[in-house]
């Protein structure tokens, strides 16, 4: 019995000594990992590109870390607002009006999506592109939409009504959202879908709920009447 019990004392000393073993060799993996993804070693390869869509390396610290790309001069001062220096990068003809940043993002993206009125209406008045695309399908509208800048999504619409736009069937026509695009719906049915299904995914949790109550409330009567009956007493016969 001694013995017995020495041997499974031993067995269980070595299962945690692997395991303990087996946590700092997770933990060393892990701290390695951390520090490639900050700074990878020179020479080191990996099946994941470290290059952003300009080219840069993306494993950086500070303010540019994990970023995609550099932001190009005209869309950072369409974003930041600054209509001045807009005007004067295009009448200096340093950008195009519809020039597109690696993400297929024009400045009237950022202005429309950051609520810059003033450089949305600067843009609108050189003849810019009412609906680019970018790498998402997305146009300037659907930034706007997604940011709840009425004022500048009023300003796209009014613009497409001047040009004679048409196609759009939902809140912002004439313009087509990212769902009338991809897949012709206007965005208040895709919201009505929406709803729909939470409704229905909310139907079938209530009743698998109440299914779940009375088969407990079953089996709790069953086991109420299973211990309700009355015992033997005393030795069975043989």
């Amino acid at each position: 019995m001694h013995a017995s019990r020495m041997r499974r004392h031993i067995a269980f000393s070595m299962e945690v000594a692997s395991t303990m073993h087996a946590t700092e060799a997770t933990n060393e993996t892990r701290s390695e990992v951390r520090e490639y993804a900050i700074d990878p070693p020179e020479g080191w390869t990996s099946a994941w590109s470290w290059c952003a869509l300009d080219g840069g390396d993306r494993a950086t610290r500070g303010a540019n870390a994990r970023a995609l790309f550099h932001a190009p001069e005209l869309h950072e001062c369409a974003r930041v607002g600054d209509a001045r220096e807009v005007t004067r990068l295009l009448d200096s003809g340093a950008f195009e009006l519809d020039a597109k940043d690696p993400a297929g993002r024009t400045a009237l993206h950022f202005a429309v999506g950051f609520g810059r009125l003033d450089v949305v209406e600067e843009l609108l008045r050189r003849g810019c592109e009412l609906e680019p695309r970018d790498c998402w399908k997305k146009a300037p509208v659907d930034w706007g939409i997604q940011a709840r800048h009425d004022a500048c999504v009023e300003a796209l619409r009014v613009e497409a009504v001047k040009r004679g736009v048409w196609g759009g069937r939902g809140r912002v026509a004439p313009l087509k959202t990212y769902y009338e695009h991809c897949y012709n719906l206007t965005a208040e049915q895709v919201e009505a879908m929406v709803v729909k299904n939470a409704r229905e995914a909310r139907e079938q949790y209530e009743r698998q709920i109440e299914t779940n109550r009375a088969s407990y409330a079953r089996q709790r009567e069953e086991r109420v009447k299973v211990e309700s009956k009355p015992r033997p007493r005393g030795r069975k016969k043989r």
